[in-house]
């Protein structure tokens, strides 16, 4: 139902099946009508720009002749949209009026009968700030009116997909309940609901913690939806959180008040008519001036401007995927949230949780890092590098500074006598960078500009606790006069054979060449390693030049199976898979029967049997929680596959 095709953050763009219907996510659903004389914006004007729209059922439902009608002839054809259409079951007229004229059952069953492709549960949204007792009880007939719509799906064998609506107010405890009770109940997609007054008084605080709070304890495998955000400001945050899917009726709402949308915020008409012209050039900002569009009769510049504000929406949602794409989303993300400090504020509290994020977050990108503020000295990029450094099994460091004129890697620009003792550059965003793994991504691959004292001091106290945990683990740290007199002693050294087992280590943890012969070759024009031979000069790994990862041939896939232990590392297919695997075949997540949960994006794998045989070898797309979860789309790409008789 649900196949990532790439990925960034927590977000990523996929293809979502809905009975045989496919749409790309991330993707906003606009708000529609059930009565197509009441819809603001045309729908054929709807249409050339998604493939999917929410409308209300309940709305539907209460209206005799809606209701006469969808149920003749299916709410398609009512609104005049043959593509997906979800419909919300009036838990938001609950929330606003405290009481609907159906019951749960009745507003599932209605759903199915008129023909809708995704309906939802009549929830019940608890608002932020209510006592606990009461989100309590709320949260416990949410989950009984979920449990009903299940087994009434399950007894009537209804086409219509589900959603299971994540509630618990603003009681973070109850979200994660929520979100585990719902994932038991096996819905097909997973919203979070009772956002929208956070979302009105700027409190993004709360709502990024509810979001990934709820996350956290939902299935990877299922699309989340953040019912109710629909300004373009939010979505950049929002999808690296991992939401999938958003509605928005601001686009009308805000076009009802002359209001604007672009973005980085919402601007008045009535403060631009004196302007030549919009801040963007859309249709409708290329058609109209400001002057011409405020003069326009009311209903007709409500239409206009909802129509803008379509345009922007959909414009920022094709630039977040372009970001997710290009593996560029937290840069979108740190310029997004400077548009308010609340949502700077919102930002700065995913610190707390890149334990869970660093593991979705691809471990190579297309771009280089950027930085573009203190926040970004907590990115997954940093958080993992700082983690990976203790996986090298060092003996003896040397821990010091370059001046800042010093070009990038660091191996090829200073004039070091190159020993088996371990440099430790000192450096203000990664902490450390070992001299050693310094091409590495992103240790090279990063832009920043001279950084603040304060923004410095950050890395202070990493600093001394990585030099502890180096004593503690009885490595010898040298001072400027034990270096100078080690590296003046020592004799003939293969700094090349040293350098690629770091690389090695750094990236899979393990010692793989040990005492094993090796050479390089080294490109003739840049004079970087190209790649690693063994001493038949067989190719055991190539260095990929954007990364400078060491990418395993098939001598260096065995290598790694010989010396990492199982199931590090390993994707274990089912024995109907092995054959085509064997050929070189890329592995689908539905054939995975177990992986190393610690596997991150794009990360080198090795694909094995329940036996542990070397079958193959290639990079993963989802990470190892993701393989467990995930019976459809691609889960590794395989590189190359292992005989029978090899």
């Amino acid at each position: 139902m649900f196949e990532i095709k790439y990925r960034d953050a927590l977000g990523r763009i996929g293809i979502l099946d809905i009975n045989g219907k496919k749409i790309e996510t991330p993707t906003i659903m606009p708000v529609i009508h059930p009565n197509p004389k009441k819809q603001v914006v045309p729908i054929d004007f709807i249409k050339k720009l998604t493939d999917i729209i929410i409308t209300n059922s309940y709305i539907t439902y209460i209206t005799k002749s809606l209701r006469e009608l969808a149920l003749k002839v299916g709410i398609h054809k009512l609104i005049g949209f043959d593509k997906v259409i979800v419909t919300d079951s009036g838990s938001f007229q609950l929330g606003t009026y405290g009481d609907v004229k159906v019951s749960p059952r009745e507003i599932i069953e209605f759903q199915e009968k008129i023909g809708v492709d995704v309906g939802t549960i009549l929830d019940i949204p608890t608002p932020p700030d209510v006592e606990k007792e009461k989100a309590e009880k709320d949260l416990e007939e949410t989950l009984r009116r979920a449990k009903e719509a299940i087994e009434l799906k399950r007894e009537k064998n209804f086409k219509m997909l589900l959603n299971g609506t994540i509630q618990g107010s603003t009681y973070l405890e109850l979200r994660q309940r929520a979100a585990r009770e719902m994932a038991k109940l096996n819905f097909d997609i997973y919203p979070i609901g009772a956002v929208v007054p956070l979302m009105e008084s700027y409190r993004f605080k709360e709502v990024a913690e509810i979001i990934i709070n709820s996350k956290m304890n939902l299935p990877t495998n299922k699309p989340v939806h953040l019912f109710g955000c629909g300004h373009p400001m939010l979505f950049a945050l929002a999808v690296a959180l991992g939401c999938d899917l958003f509605d928005s009726a601001a686009y009308i709402l805000y076009a009802k008040d002359d209001r604007y949308l672009t973005e980085r915020g919402t601007l008045s008409l009535e403060e631009l008519k004196d302007l030549k012209s919009f801040p963007c050039s859309c249709p409708i900002c290329s058609q109209y001036t400001p002057k011409e569009l405020y003069q326009l009769e009311k209903k007709e510049r409500e239409r206009i401007l909802a129509e803008h504000n379509l345009y922007v929406t959909f414009e920022e949602m094709n630039r977040i995927k372009e970001a997710i794409k290009n593996g560029s989303l937290w840069e979108l993300v740190e310029e997004r949230v400077r548009a308010h400090p609340k949502l700077l504020e919102a930002y700065r509290v995913l610190k707390n949780y890149m334990y869970y994020i660093e593991r979705f977050d691809p471990v190579i990108k297309k771009t280089a890092f950027f930085y573009s503020g203190v926040e970004s000295l907590f990115r997954p990029e940093v958080y993992r590098h700082k983690k990976r450094l203790k996986r090298i099994k060092y003996e003896k460091v040397y821990i010091t500074t370059v001046s800042k004129d010093i070009e990038r890697p660091y191996s090829e620009n200073l004039n070091v006598k190159e020993t088996d003792v371990d440099i430790l550059i000192k450096h203000p965003i990664f902490g450390y960078i070992p001299y050693y793994i310094d091409t590495i991504y992103p240790l090279s691959q990063h832009e920043a500009p001279e950084l603040y004292d304060f923004e410095k001091e950050i890395n202070k106290k990493f600093q001394e606790e990585f030099l502890e945990f180096l004593k503690k683990k009885g490595v010898k740290v040298l001072n400027i006069v034990e270096y100078n007199y080690y590296i003046n002693s020592i004799g003939k050294f293969n700094s090349d054979s040293f350098r690629i087992k770091r690389m090695l280590e750094y990236q899979y943890g393990y010692d793989i060449i040990k005492d094993k012969k090796i050479k390089v070759v080294r490109s003739k024009n840049t004079g970087r390693l190209r790649q690693v031979l063994d001493e038949n000069d067989n190719i055991l790994f190539s260095v990929r030049s954007h990364d400078n990862l060491l990418i395993p041939s098939k001598l260096g896939a065995k290598l790694l199976w010989e010396n990492i232990p199982f199931p590090k590392y390993r994707v274990v297919v089912n024995k109907e898979a092995e054959p085509f695997i064997r050929e070189g075949r890329n592995v689908f997540a539905k054939f995975v029967i177990d992986c190393d949960e610690d596997i991150r994006p794009y990360e080198e794998v090795l694909v094995v049997n329940e036996d542990d045989d070397l079958l193959g070898y290639g990079t993963a797309i989802l990470n190892g929680i993701e393989m467990k979860e995930f019976s459809t789309g691609l889960a590794v790409k395989v590189r190359g596959g292992i005989k029978c008789v090899e």
